[in-house]
């Protein structure tokens, strides 16, 4: 058939999107690897961490709390790659009939998303900060589901980019390693050589780890919060403006997935 016609023929961008919803999200459910199994794992693994802690009274020991739930949970991201990767052959098979629109595709995936992974930052978040007893539970679950989006969406990136899962996941491992390194826990900023600096700026870790350590150390008030807060250079955070930069962060990275669909997955050989 003329490309013009299955052109007339195709559902409006809404009809997609709406359709395209309805798919990914039973997909989602029906898929125990896409969400289910992984909230099982951020069940136990939040347990264990708000246990390990739930005695603590010393303020310093809650550095690497804080620390292990921004990096780790965040780089168990790269366990959805395999699935994004078997989407895109659906994709790409679909496109290749003129009936998908790039960008029904993506906001439909990126919606779809939003309810397991805000299931899985108000359930850690719970089991974490209930425990352990720490504080700004709502700015918790906001940086930790903010995290978890932008986490994602760097993998639907890395999805559409690389031609094996095996690959994708090497590289979301290798960079998400990079931004634990150099995101202020490890090596404070003022301590990070002048050479490497620029990668704590694009580490959306770094405005994570620093808003979950001012949430939890500045309403304290405490000599030994503040005495933390200026060792780690973060004595003044606009919390609200590094919420705002993950959220672009993950629209950015949604952008460059769209940008890649649209330039080399036409579904043509």
């Amino acid at each position: 058939m003329p490309r013009e016609y299955t052109q007339d023929l195709r559902p409006s961008a809404l009809s997609q999107l709406t359709m395209l919803m309805h798919r990914n999200s039973l997909n989602n459910i029906r898929n125990p690897g896409v969400y289910g199994v992984r909230i099982v794992m951020y069940i136990m693994l939040s347990l264990m961490v708000g246990s390990v802690y739930a005695y603590n009274t010393d303020e310093e020991n809650l550095i690497p709390l804080l620390f292990y739930v921004q990096a780790f949970l965040v780089f168990m991201s790269v366990a959805v790659l395999p699935f994004f990767i078997e989407q895109r052959v659906v994709f790409n098979r679909e496109r290749a009939n003129s009936s998908l629109s790039v960008f029904s595709y993506v906001v439909a995936n990126f919606l779809a998303a939003l309810p397991g992974i805000a299931l899985i930052a108000v359930v850690s978040s719970g089991i974490v900060v209930g425990i352990a007893g720490l504080n700004s539970f709502g700015y918790f679950v906001l940086n930790l589901f903010l995290s978890l989006v932008v986490a994602e969406s760097l993998m639907h990136v890395l999805g559409a980019t690389t031609p094996h899962y095996i690959i994708g996941i090497a590289l979301g491992a290798g960079v998400f390693g990079m931004f634990m390194l150099l995101e202020g826990f490890m090596v404070p900023y003022k301590s990070i050589p002048a050479g490497w600096r620029w990668v704590h700026y694009i580490a959306f870790h770094s405005y994570s780890f620093k808003a979950f350590m001012y949430k939890q150390f500045q309403p304290s008030g405490t000599p030994a919060s503040l005495a933390i807060l200026k060792r780690f250079d973060i004595e003044n955070v606009d919390v609200d403006a590094y919420m705002g930069v993950l959220a672009g962060y993950a629209i950015l990275l949604q952008a460059i997935f769209a940008f890649v669909l649209w330039k080399w997955h036409t579904g043509r050989r």
